[in-house]
């Protein structure tokens, strides 16, 4: 009975276990992605300052944010 439950507690581990990894995975695509989108963001940012400048510099500040949040390296 006891070697039952240490053999199925085992494989509900390595369960677990392999949809953790997955989660990890999903979670490191994501982060990739919000980090190309934050780059895209500063493209865009940089056009609108052909056009306007005041409400280019207010979206800048918030784009900082984002970059120092998914891009920027941290030390």
């Amino acid at each position: 009975m006891y070697e039952e439950e240490c053999a199925e507690l085992l494989k509900e581990l390595l369960e677990l276990s392999s949809k953790e990894s997955s989660l990890i995975f999903e979670l490191s695509q994501l982060l990739e992605k919000t980090k190309i989108e934050t780059i895209r963001l500063s493209g865009l940012i940089a056009s609108c300052r052909l056009k306007d400048k005041e409400f280019s510099d207010e979206l800048f500040k918030e784009f900082e944010k984002l970059f120092s949040k998914y891009v920027k390296k941290k030390e």
